[in-house]
């Protein structure tokens, strides 16, 4: 087993530290606010970035400990940082999934499986599964943004530079480092270091930071949980410590200090039917498919059948895109393009993704000049089939080029 070493006082700290809703931080608390909202009413999000609509957002920051104050006239969800970094939580914890609903509507829902998980955990042990979710699972992209650096994670991307030498201090972030964090950082990153408890932070503006300055629980955490790499005498920032992205890595490496700690949110298993059915659309050319398809039928079968269904084909190279269940994007490419990706449609099967009544992913054909075919979930049925077989068919084809 893997062990993240500590100093004995870098150990007290951690070890002394108390741990409720409202301690170190009350990301706890509000993080349990919008997951009752959640769970009560899905949320209604956007279709651009797929952010919680503006009206939504506002109710819930005026529920949070201590609400954002936008000094505009007509502000958007971007500036009300401390939803969206919950709403980034929720994602990529798994306790929230994005379904799609009539008219192509956007919505927030929760997932139950995980609801009965966090439910029997203990508030270390909430604090610590959220903290392993943005720490490893926290891209920008699950919010509709972006950031500079090796990847959109909080400690991979190029604005922590500003907030730590080669280490993290407790010493007040500079004047320079105050001004570049906002965009290069992110607003919403900034809030979850307050929630969490990992530093105090003062805003002059909406957009403008006036003190940041680490708490000594932040800095032996953050500490210990980066992984940097060494360029020419620099300690540049790769991420979190390969050990966290291991299954149960962040339980394996808290239970060791704490012993309070005993179980974190892990994935959980989706009960998968015998068959399912689902419906692919091409908007532009107002046509549809509607497929029932094995739970056992591979990717590969899957792109050839639905190609078949709308007349293409099928000598251009392919791609599938989708969501995982922490609203991470993942290809499954056409196996001619081997040792280029990782993942490819004749060994990926559709009980890997896995299918979900209400998930909608994507196949692209022809890469060059993609054709984009829309797939919804509909339903799992019990039905045992070996074939994929057209059920419905909707409107005309497009000819291909």
């Amino acid at each position: 087993m893997q062990y993240i070493k500590l100093s004995p006082h870098a150990l007290k700290i951690i070890q002394s530290q108390k741990f409720s809703d409202t301690e170190p931080g009350s990301v706890v608390r509000d993080f349990n606010i919008l997951l009752n909202r959640a769970a009560e009413k899905p949320v209604p999000l956007s279709k651009g970035k797929r952010q919680p609509v503006q009206k939504w957002t506002v109710l819930l920051n005026e529920e949070l400990t201590i609400p954002d104050h936008p000094e505009l006239k007509r502000p958007l969800t971007i500036h009300y940082p401390s939803v969206l970094c919950l709403y980034l939580l929720i994602r990529a914890s798994g306790l929230g999934r994005i379904i799609i609903t009539g008219a192509n509507k956007l919505q927030l829902i929760t997932n139950e499986n995980m609801i009965i998980q966090w439910q029997q955990l203990t508030p270390v042990e909430q604090y610590f599964s959220l903290l392993d979710a943005w720490l490893t699972r926290g891209s920008s992209d699950i919010i509709g943004e972006e950031l500079d650096g090796r990847d959109h994670r909080p400690l991979s991307c190029s604005g922590v530079t500003f907030l730590r030498h080669s280490d993290f201090l407790e010493e007040p972030i500079s004047n320079i480092g105050l001004e570049a964090l906002p965009i290069s950082f992110g607003s919403y990153n900034i809030a979850l270091l307050n929630l969490f408890g990992l530093a105090n932070v003062q805003w002059q503006t909406t957009n403008q930071l006036e003190m940041l300055q680490f708490t000594s629980l932040g800095v032996t955490l953050l500490n210990a949980f980066q992984k940097s790499i060494d360029l020419h005498g620099l300690a540049l920032p790769a991420g979190c410590k390969d050990i966290l992205y291991e299954d149960d890595g962040m339980l394996q490496v808290v239970k060791q200090w704490r012993d309070d700690v005993k179980q974190l949110l892990h994935p959980s298993n989706v009960q998968l039917h015998n068959s399912y059915i689902i419906k692919v659309s091409m908007y532009a050319y107002k046509c549809h498919r509607t497929l029932m398809v094995p739970v056992n039928a591979t990717m590969e079968q899957l792109a050839t059948a639905i190609l078949a269904s709308f007349s293409f084909s099928n000598q251009h190279l392919h791609n599938f895109s989708y969501e995982d269940g922490y609203g991470d994007t993942c290809n499954v490419v056409d196996p001619r393009l081997r040792s280029r990706y990782v993942d490819y449609t004749d060994d990926t099967f559709i009980k890997d993704l896995p299918p979900i009544p209400g998930d909608q992913f994507s196949l692209f054909y022809d890469l060059n000049n993609p054709w984009k075919f829309v797939i919804d979930i509909i339903e799992g049925i019990d039905e045992k089939t070996d074939t994929i077989t057209v059920t419905d068919r909707k409107g005309e084809a497009p000819k291909e080029n």
